[in-house]
This record gives C-alpha cells, structure tokens and sequence, in this order.
C-alpha cells in the first residue's frame, strides 16, 4: 500500500512541470515530491544493505573492463591522433580555466584573473538556491563571445539539485531558416532538477543576451559549465536554440551529469562538446543506472551464494552423506506412492467392469427391479473393493514390515508409507462416490435431469465469468508492466563525447587493479554514448572529477600533441 502511494507520488512527480519554486509553498512541494521519489528509488525498491552489497560484489569481481580497454574494444570509440584537434584543444583549456576560476575563485579575483573588468559583466547571480544554480553572464571582446558560466555542485542546496533526479519530458522545436517548426521537434527525457535549473538560466539571461546582439551582431553565445553546471548548460543551449537570434549558440561542458535521453544527446553533437576525463563516475550516474547496478548486484550476491553452498557441500564430508540420506528417504517414499496408485487404479477399474455389465443385463427389466438390481450390485461391488483393498493393504504391510526387516528401514519410510495408505483411502472413498454417481445418472430422474442442467449452466457462466475476471486482471497486470516499464528512462551527457584516457604502465593486466598504475601518457578518444549506459565504480571516480585534474590532464594531452607535431615537422 504504502509502496503504490510512493510510485504514484513518483509519476505525478514526473508529470509536474520542471519549473524552478517561486514561492516558499512551491519549495516546499518540490521538496516533498523529492524526497518521495528519492524514497521510491532506494528504500521503496531495494533494502538498506543491497547498494553497499552491490558496491563490494563489483570490487570483488574479477577481469572487469576498464575505460582503457573498453575504449580500445568498441567500434563507436575512435582515437583521435590529429595534430589539427590542438587548435580546438586550445579553446577547450581556455573554457575550462574561466569555469575553474569562476567556480573556485571569490568574483573579483575570477575577474582579474580571467582578465575581465567590471563593466564586461552583464549578469550575475552570486548564491545558489534549490533549482537555482549561480552563473554570470559575461562579455569577451578579444574572443567577440557572450560567455554564460554556470557553477557546479558547491553547496548543499547545489546537492538537493542534483538529487532531485526524476525524468521530465523534454522537447526540443528545432529552428530552421529563422523559423519555429512546431513539427520538427525532437521529444525525450531530462533530469528534472537540471531541466528547471536550465529554465530559470533562460528567463533571467535572455533579455540580457538579446540586448548585447543589438549592440554586438557579430558575437557569438557560448555556455560553458562542468558537472551540474555542464549538464544544466548543455539544456540551456537546447532551450536558446529555439530562440531565432540564439539558433547558433555552442555549448562546452567538463565532466557534464547525464542530464538527458539517447536521442536529444545525439542530435547536439554538432553543438555541444562534452570532455569527460579518465574515470570520472558522474557522467554515468543516474536512477536508471543506479537501479541496473543494483539488480546486478544482487544478481552476483545468487551466483556467489551458490558456489559458496556447492563448495562446501564439495569439501565437507557429513554434508555429501545428508544429500545422499535425504535423496534415498525421497525416492523411496516416490516409489512407494506410485504402487499405492498403481494398486488403487487396478482395484477400481474391476468394479466399473461388473457395474457396467450389470447395467446393461438389466436394462430389459422393469425400472424398479433395475434400481434394485443395481443397488445391489453396488453395494456387492462396494463390498469387494474395500475386502479386497483391506486385504492388499494387509499385504503390502506385510511385505512392509519383510522389507523393513531386510532392509533396516527408519522411523521416516515407515511414516511415507502410512502416509501413502491414507493416500490411498482417500482416492478410494473418491472413486466409490463416483461409481454411486454414475450409477444415479443411468436412471435420472426428470427434475434431477432439470436441476443438473441448470447446475451445469451456473457452473458455465460462473466459468465464463471467472475466465473473463482472469483475462481483464492480465491485461491491466500487462499493462502495469508496460507502464512500469515505461518509468525507466536512460539518461546520458550531452553532445560529441571527448574521452581523455590515461594509458597506464601495466596495460596488459586486464584486473581491476589497472587504475592504480602509473601514467605515462593520455590518449584522446572521441567515444558513443553507450560507453555511458552503465554505473562505473573506481578507486579515482571523485578525484578524477575535480576540476583541476581536468586541467592538468588537458595540459599535459597537448604537450603531448605539440611534441607529436614538432617531431613530424622535423
């Protein structure tokens, strides 16, 4: 009961539009609808000790793939080793250090840093709030860009962002020759705290950006951001897309969440660009993916239980000798059961035989004599059976209590035998009730006659009626299945995938030991989007995160590229 409360609570969260709280009743709600999801997609599924579980089987698990040996076995992942992709590399570095400075640095040292002055910020909203991250909008003469950076995770309300993670529905109108197309849209799914985080971005920054293209027709809008920032500027370009004057808005993201379902991620690739470095889990993380490494868990938690049951049964002596004691009481016990049957079938076929002759030599009488006669029959069939059945039954005592002498049965044998016999009573008692049935329906009577009909047609219209019940309960059961099915939505980062791979000293050793190795250089791979489908768990997930081993990992891949050039020059 309190289960369906909480999937419906669940569903209406998903149907609830994906807007940021104007009131403090409306940060109230989305507070409680979040909580009531988080609740459905951990405690409401999956016991207290089912993640951690999950978390040790895949540490425990043996000849698990890395991102190195993953990226160089996929078709979809392609190296790229063009000296030419510096140029773009170099505007990359430039990105991330403005989102590094802006995130970490106080605003005025961001500024002088970044080599800004006050009067090239147009915008600015300095606290983040529930569904309210901070970003800047700021004007770069030398680059003739309007840069919109958005800041990641930092506080706890940033956190209650990232976790308010249901899918929404999230339509992009694609805009083409400087009009709206209503039916050139491309639908899907995004996460919800990003997808409202996005449009209140859009609403605040949008007369801002549409006053400085008056000014500057010339300058390009470019939205930089890195993890809840990246995946909320990847959404922010998809909204000022469908804007006429934003239609050719970029989007750069570092480390960006799966903020998004298959096709949308797919269709930005010409305009969003997502680095991603070494084993940073975050691009992976989301319900969907949290849910399938549960279910895998559990699904080696059985497998683990069983080897571990099958090698000890294996390895213990007393433990083979209890199988092997409890497989003999059972195929005893069978045997006994199908002669009992067997015994019981032979005895009532014999009394049907005489009962159906005396039928038939009678039917020449008058109906009384008939009755009589067959009464008679009946009660002379009757008593043969139950002589007769006593006295094999005396017998197979008998030949019980032989065997038991000879074979030194125990207590339990000898308890499945006495249970066979009552067994056997019963089927019996059932098959004489059927022969004084049959007996009565040779010599039916008229209302009889009526009363069974009617009988038998209550008894077809209550089937007819329970048949019905039964196929309406499977399809609204089908049919819950297929909405429940419909709930689970795989989210993905956004756009062309770059993947900064290290390569590592020990290569060749395919353990899960392999991201402890030493680097000795990084390799770029432009990578599908199904590399991302599944939760991905490493000692390095959080630290190759930061945004300062982004940097030094992009530094240190173009001075690899630069010497790669010079030496080719050469």
């Amino acid at each position: 009961m309190i289960l369906s409360k909480i999937k419906r609570a669940a569903g209406k969260l998903e149907k609830r539009p994906a807007e940021a709280p104007k009131t403090s009743m409306d940060m109230v709600f989305t507070l409680a609808e979040a909580m009531r999801f988080g609740y459905a997609e951990t405690l409401g599924k999956w016991n207290l000790l089912d993640l951690p579980r999950a978390i040790l089987y895949s540490i425990m698990e043996k000849g698990k793939k890395t991102v190195v040996i993953e990226c160089k076995e996929r078709d979809d992942c392609v190296q790229l080793t063009d000296p030419e992709i510096l140029k773009e590399l170099y505007e990359l570095k430039k990105c991330l250090t403005r989102t590094m400075l802006f995130s970490k640095k106080r605003f005025r040292a961001f500024l002088f840093a970044a080599g800004y002055v006050k009067g090239d910020v147009l915008l600015r909203k300095r606290k983040a709030r529930i569904l309210k991250p901070a970003f800047t909008v700021i004007r770069d003469k030398e680059s003739k860009c309007l840069f919109v950076f958005i800041r990641g995770t930092r506080s706890i309300k940033d956190t209650l962002t990232d976790a308010i993670g249901a899918p929404v529905s999230f339509n992009h109108f694609i805009c083409s020759d400087g009009e709206l197309k209503k039916n050139n849209v491309i639908s899907g799914h995004g996460h919800r705290g990003m997808v409202a985080a996005a449009g209140w971005i859009k609403k605040h920054c949008t007369p801002k950006l549409l006053d400085e293209l008056r000014q500057y027709p010339d300058f390009q809008i470019k939205i930089v951001g890195h993890s809840l920032g990246g995946g909320t500027a990847a959404l922010l370009t998809y909204m000022l897309r469908e804007i006429k004057q934003f239609s050719s808005c970029t989007c750069v993201t570092f480390g960006p969440a799966a903020c998004m379902s298959l096709d949308l991620a797919e269709f930005g690739k010409s305009f969003v660009t997502s680095i991603i470095n070494g084993y940073d889990m975050v691009p992976t993380l989301s319900a969907c993916s949290v849910h399938d490494f549960i279910s895998e868990g559990l699904i080696k938690r059985k497998k683990f239980i069983n080897s571990a049951f099958s090698a000890i049964g294996s390895r213990i002596p007393f433990a083979s000798g209890a199988k092997a004691i409890a497989d003999r009481a059972v195929s005893r016990g069978t045997e006994v059961v199908m002669k009992s049957k067997q015994r019981t079938r032979s005895l009532i076929t014999w009394p049907r035989r005489e009962n159906a002759a005396a039928l038939s030599s009678s039917k020449s009488a008058d109906l009384a004599e008939a009755s009589q006669s067959s009464d008679t029959s009946y009660e002379v069939t009757e008593e043969l059976i139950i002589s007769e059945f006593t006295s094999d039954e005396d017998d197979g005592s008998k030949s019980s209590s032989e065997g038991s002498d000879n074979d030194d049965m125990d207590e339990e044998e000898e308890q499945i035998i006495s249970a066979t016999h009552n067994i056997a009573n019963d089927e019996l008692n059932q098959y004489l009730k059927e022969i004084q049935l049959e007996a009565q329906d040779d010599y039916p009577n008229t209302n009889g006659a009526k009363e069974k009909e009617a009988a038998t047609k209550e008894g077809a219209t209550e089937a007819e009626m329970n048949d019905e019940v039964v196929h309406i309960e499977e399809r609204e059961g089908s049919t819950a299945a297929t909405s429940d099915k419909l709930v689970r939505h795989h989210l993905y980062p956004p756009g062309r995938i770059l993947h900064i791979v290290p390569v590592l000293s020990h290569e060749n050793s395919k353990s899960n030991h392999n991201d402890d190795g030493d680097e000795k250089h990084v390799v770029l791979y432009e990578t599908g989007r199904e590399v991302y489908g599944k939760l991905r768990l490493s000692r390095r997930m959080l630290f190759d995160h930061m945004t300062g081993k982004y940097l030094k990992v992009l530094q240190q891949l173009i001075n690899q590229l630069e010497k790669e050039k010079s030496h080719y020059g050469a």
